[in-house]
């Protein structure tokens, strides 16, 4: 009978246990767009902000459900944080942009490229795997946030920069089409390393602990809304990413931003794997292990 009562509270605790949920604001908002317009179950969502927030909220382990730079998440349990990986979300989404066309990547030589500051950043580690796989010279500008790059680059002061969505498109309608995309980013990463054309940008996180039956729960409404919600709701999606971010970026763009990513929900260890390896070949990631999967 004690077994019985036992059981039972455990059960109405678990029920009545709330989880939390934290996206970046930002453009990996429209593969969860579905996940904040459900009500779901015991489930409370939040924003993070920065990297810092992020690291905090791993490292303390007050993050339930997170989604993350790869790369990012990867840095942070090596350091120490109970969380693995579920799966992948946003596979394509970054450019060099500038004003005039490049015909050879040489064209890129003793020139100053612009990129957001960030650990473990795309941008960064392909113009890193550039350098030194092409025996290139170039300077490495790094900067706060891709609206300054934007401004930096439409004063003339310098001529390209290696941007995500939505940030690309901001560019090329803030501009009027001056500043555009010149080259795919995952494509020159394919090049270099000979791997598929496509990055592993940013995934869903899960703390370690939480009960599998919910844990399962949550990650599959992701995918439900990283693959159907965003696939037949791209609108709806759009127009809450833009009232999130307070109307900072135009409907125009996310929209324009949304057709260029490769958004999809994807258990794919093989290519996170692969990319791990390219991330530790360059110093980015020191350890990792197939133990981060969940």
């Amino acid at each position: 009978m004690k077994k019985i009562f036992l059981m039972f509270f455990m059960i109405i605790s678990l029920l009545g246990m709330a989880f939390n949920f934290y996206n970046p604001l930002g453009p990996t908002l429209l593969p969860a767009a579905g996940i904040y317009n459900t009500d779901i179950e015991n489930l409370e969502k939040g924003y993070w902000k920065n990297i810092d927030e992020a690291q905090t909220l791993l490292l303390k382990g007050q993050a339930d459900f997170i989604v993350l730079p790869v790369a990012l998440g990867a840095q942070i349990i090596d350091k120490g944080a109970n969380y693995k990986l579920a799966g992948v979300s946003l596979w394509k989404t970054f450019s060099l942009v500038g004003k005039t066309d490049i015909k050879s990547i040489k064209e890129l030589e003793n020139k100053e490229i612009l990129t957001i500051h960030g650990p473990g950043q795309t941008g960064d580690l392909v113009l890193k795997i550039l350098k030194e796989e092409k025996d290139m010279n170039f300077n490495i500008v790094y900067v706060k946030n891709g609206a300054d790059i934007i401004q930096m680059l439409a004063s003339g002061k310098y001529s390209y920069a290696v941007l995500p969505e939505p940030f690309v498109s901001l560019a090329e309608v803030k501009t009027s089409g001056k500043i555009k995309p010149i080259l795919d980013i995952e494509n020159l990463y394919a090049n270099l390393t000979g791997q598929f054309a496509r990055i592993p940008v940013a995934g869903l996180f899960v703390k370690n602990g939480i009960d599998q039956e919910y844990a399962d729960k949550i990650i599959k409404e992701y995918e439900k809304s990283s693959n159907e919600y965003f696939k037949n709701n791209q609108d709806k999606a759009i127009e809450f990413v833009f009232e999130v971010m307070n109307g900072k970026m135009p409907k125009a763009v996310l929209k324009k931003a949304a057709n260029r990513s490769y958004i999809k929900y994807i258990e794919d260890e093989d290519s996170v794997m692969k990319y791990f390896e390219v991330l530790k070949k360059y110093g980015i990631l020191e350890n990792y292990s197939e133990r981060i999967f969940f």
